[in-house]
């Protein structure tokens, strides 16, 4: 064990992705048998389009793989300036852009730039739990707004009211979200906008993370707030190549600021973490969004998406004990399970270790667990997209990027699961340590 004076206090408050931690859990399985079909990574199961990968590669062999500007090449800026005043009706200023090392980066410069200890963030749970880790990390007071099934997983106007203050200086909006798809409306991000300018902080700031932003099913539109102009002088656009052109090793992202003053910022903090993103990464990352062919790669793939989305959800609400709601964007299914943890006898198992003092995983994360070791399907338990308020919450996330094959293979070992008494009672005995912590 690592002796405790060797690592830092505020080590205790980072957080973690659950989506990579499954795999210890994973390898496990497989090591005592078991084929485990894995839902749980959010990562398109598609290469990245040919022309793109062309691009890079030229660039390294005419040796363009140097050290480059921190804040990113400036035709890669242009076209992301060029690309956000088309779609979002915004002028932006190269200049204003920060290229960065995939999508997450934004997400901390942004909580280390704007917030001190004892500011309030308001992010949306359940969400990205790399929202929650950073405003822990900082010891911010951590605002979570809830989303509710009922409302397709948005918000009520009225939850948000009382969380907005003077105190207020970070609100972080994600549409379409993960884990739920459910998407924000046009009235939703009015309604924050309004709230925000007259009861925020003088001076917040709000984080969009708008990366999934061409994944969205049943001819809807994305609507960013940067649009509004009652905030944009206050928002951070925040996007990745990952998810919309099946980028996710590349590691590329970009945020567009309010002010140049405020890139500088996030330049700095390039040059304190990463120094640069690679150039041929960049070059291809400008092809991505400048070459129409691209947007009928993703129009294809958001079309594959769509078609398994449909077959997931009427699967699984075939399932006794799962309800689960039609998401409007994303590649996830976010099934509530509360029928299969009473069927199953999870909820009483739950409630017979906290009587006996002990410290029980969620019911909803036992589950996820029996699933893995003795159905071999991995997914991801609610918990891991927001630990607080998560009590009596019982959903799983499914991930949509496979083949529809292993996603029909995979529900259908939920289904079998989740009437299985027998297994259950078994997993509960033998895996007593990874039920309490």
């Amino acid at each position: 064990m690592t002796d405790t004076t060797l690592i830092a206090d505020r080590m205790d408050n980072l957080g973690d992705e659950t989506a990579f931690k499954v795999g210890d859990d994973i390898r496990r399985a497989e090591e005592n048998g078991l084929d485990v079909i894995r839902l749980n990574l959010g990562e398109p199961d598609f290469s990245s389009p040919e022309n793109i990968n062309a691009v890079a590669i030229e660039n390294i062999r005419m040796g363009n793989a140097n050290y480059c500007d921190p804040q990113g090449i400036m035709p890669l800026r242009e076209s992301i300036a060029r690309y956000v005043h088309k779609t979002r009706q915004v002028e932006i200023d190269p200049d204003q852009v920060v290229v960065t090392s995939g999508g997450k980066p934004p997400i901390g410069y942004s909580v280390l730039t704007y917030v001190n200890a004892g500011d309030e963030v308001i992010y949306p749970n359940p969400g990205f739990p790399i929202y929650e880790s950073w405003i822990r990390y900082v010891n911010a007071v951590p605002r979570p707004l809830t989303l509710r099934e009922d409302k397709n997983f948005r918000f009520d106007i009225e939850d948000l009211k009382p969380l907005i203050s003077r105190k207020t200086k970070l609100i972080i909006l994600n549409s379409p979200s993960n884990p739920t798809g459910g998407m924000l409306t046009q009235d939703d991000l009015d309604a924050i906008a309004d709230l925000a300018a007259r009861n925020a902080h003088p001076h917040f700031r709000i984080l969009s993370d708008e990366v999934y932003e061409k994944i969205i099913f049943d001819s809807r539109e994305h609507i960013s707030i940067l649009s509004n102009p009652r905030v944009t002088e206050h928002t951070i656009l925040m996007n990745s190549h990952s998810k919309t052109y099946a980028m996710t090793g590349w590691r590329i992202g970009y945020a567009v600021l309010p002010t140049i003053e405020e890139a500088r910022l996030f330049r700095q903090w390039n040059i304190n973490t990463c120094s640069c993103v690679p150039p041929f990464i960049q070059a291809a990352a400008q092809q991505a969004i400048d070459d129409p062919a691209n947007d009928t790669e993703v129009a294809q793939m958001t079309q594959q998406f769509e078609t398994r989305r449909d077959a997931v959800i009427q699967a699984l609400n075939e399932i006794p004990g799962i309800c689960c709601m039609t998401p409007g964007g994303a590649f996830y299914a976010f099934p509530n399970i509360s029928g299969i943890c009473q069927a199953l006898g999870i909820l009483e198992h739950y409630e017979r270790l906290r009587e006996q003092g002990l410290n029980p995983i969620q019911p909803a994360s036992m589950f996820q667990l029996f699933l893995i070791y003795h159905h071999g399907v991995a997914t991801v338990d609610r918990s891991s997209f927001g630990s607080l308020f998560c009590e009596n919450e019982h959903y799983i996330r499914l991930s949509l990027a496979s083949d529809l094959d292993t996603l029909e293979e995979g529900v259908r070992r939920i289904g079998a699961a989740s009437s299985d008494t027998e297994g259950w009672a078994q997993f509960k005995q033998d895996y007593k340590d990874l039920i309490c912590q």
